[in-house]
């Protein structure tokens, strides 16, 4: 009966089990690679690789509908409709170990795992010669997966191909492990991945070192604080940077239409949907973010105090939908706070401008990392790693913000620049706020929160029972009972 119960409640870490050939466990469970199936050639090796990404995107649980923005509603920038309890126990302060929208990421992310860990270890074994494209992704999706599930839960189980026999009592690792663990995969990644693959919608080497800046940067922030790390993220932004794959987007509105996912020179890696893919493949998101006026089902918005503290301008009126297809402005809609605009586009299902709109599986993505984050993060690093701003950090933030105002990217202007002469602090805070308003809904801002340990005072106003504990998500209860050294954290 406990193996049953393990089956049907921790699809997660124990679905490892089943890799290693378990046969108490009748079924298999979805989304899992077995090796006996797998494997014998390259093609094998890349269906298995397409199926880690499957993971992780698809399936109304993971990185394509609510879950991963409601995980992270304790930022200004998102909130949910107050009868949905299990959507505002984030917003609020209060999660339940078990509501399932934070179950099922954590599940998701640990099949992600098991299944690079199938590709790494069979190419190890195999005599196959073309496989670097593979692993590498593996390498990448796996270090991706590890750094999602430590920012949110902090200490976490390093599952292996080593220990994953015994999954169930491996316990958790120390978060400056995790770290090691992910940055020798991404590492290992940008070793193997080309610069570019012929198929879209694929990590190649620029994603892993893109998100490899950003793992430095978060590295040298709570709870780590790792200063060193701050040179290091400085070093890997400016190697995209000077890599010359990648450019802002002249209009900003541009980034948001499903056509432009794949052709865009600013996207470097996003989970990109697919209306016509079946099995849940697209992404939802239009439907999600769109009033019930519209059709839609108003699961996440804006908040009305992030926006009216966002900057007027071009930026803020892409950002935002405000006024909506009957005429009602937010301000006197169901719930009283302004909607998304960013993900309106569902492609040819339903346009920005359409409503209501029939179809629930939409043509959009999910933002992961795109080049105006990579400017943001060596801004942030180069002042940070010395003794205050540099020229080319003024530069790298200048831009985002005459961009904001649909200016000439590369003309300066003293009304929009930031003045000159900033002290380190100041500069610093004045890119966490530029990263704030750029990077709204792309499930940014949370962790820029925790990171810079600032959950407490942009919500104690709103909510007087936050406290330094609510930086991480509790884990799942049937997990930790089940699992052997899996803690849960604390103050739940």
């Amino acid at each position: 009966m406990k193996k049953l119960f393990i089956k049907q409640f921790l699809l997660g870490i124990t679905a490892a089990l089943v890799l290693a050939g378990c046969t108490e466990l009748e079924e298999q469970p979805e989304g899992l690679l077995s090796p006996e199936s797998f494997f014998a050639t390259e093609a094998d090796f890349d269906a298995a690789t397409v199926g880690i990404y499957r993971n992780l995107y698809g399936g109304w649980g993971n990185f394509d509908f609510n879950n991963t923005f409601l995980m992270s509603g304790g930022s200004e920038d998102v909130t949910s409709r107050p009868p949905a309890a299990n959507l505002k126990e984030y917003d609020e302060f209060h999660p339940d170990p078990n509501n399932g929208l934070h179950v099922s990421v954590w599940r998701a992310l640990y099949r992600a795992i098991n299944n690079a860990n199938s590709v790494i270890a069979n190419a190890e074994t195999s005599e196959l010669s073309n496989l670097d494209g593979s692993v590498g992704q593996a390498y990448f999706l796996r270090g991706l997966s590890y750094f999602y599930l430590t920012q949110w839960w902090g200490e976490v189980p390093i599952i292996t191909v080593e220990n994953q026999n015994d999954a169930a009592n491996v316990g958790q690792s120390p978060v400056s492990e995790i770290y090691a663990a992910i940055i020798s995969d991404l590492q290992n990644a940008e070793n193997l991945l080309p610069n570019s693959f012929p198929e879209e919608a694929r990590a190649d080497r620029w994603a892993a070192s893109a998100v490899l800046a950003k793992v430095y940067l978060t590295k040298a922030g709570w709870p780590l604080k790792d200063a060193a790390s701050y040179a290091l993220a400085r070093d890997k932004a400016k190697e995209v940077m000077d890599g010359g794959e990648f450019s802002l987007e002249t209009d900003f509105a541009n980034l948001w239409r499903a056509d432009n996912k794949f052709t865009s020179p600013e996207w470097i890696f996003l989970f990109a949907g697919s209306s016509t893919a079946g099995n849940g493949t697209g992404s939802k998101h239009h439907h999600a973010t769109r009033p019930g006026s519209e059709g839609g089902w108003s699961d996440w918005f804006s908040e009305a105090r992030f926006f009216n503290a966002f900057p007027d301008g071009y930026r803020k009126d892409v950002s935002f939908h405000t006024v909506f297809s009957d005429g009602t402005a937010w301000e006197d809609g169901e719930f009283g706070q302004p909607y998304i605009g960013k993900f309106r586009d569902a492609g040819p299902p339903c346009g920005p401008d359409v409503s209501p709109c029939g179809s629930t599986e939409g043509d959009l993505f999910t933002p992961i990392i795109r080049y105006a984050d990579v400017l943001l993060i060596y801004a942030e690093a180069a002042n940070m790693a010395g003794s205050g701003p540099t020229t080319e950090a003024y530069e790298a933030v200048n831009m985002i913000r005459r961009r904001a105002n649909n200016q000439a990217i590369g003309t300066p202007d003293p009304a929009v620049d930031l003045p000159a002469g900033l002290s380190q602090s100041q500069f610093d805070d004045a890119v966490i706020a530029e990263r704030n308003w750029e990077l709204a809904f792309e499930n940014n801002r949370w962790f820029d929160l925790v990171r810079k340990e600032m959950v407490v005072e942009a919500n104690e106003d709103l909510y007087p029972n936050v406290s330094a504990n609510n930086m991480l998500l509790p884990k799942p209860g049937t997990e930790v009972e089940l699992i052997d050294g899996l803690d849960q954290n604390p103050g739940y």
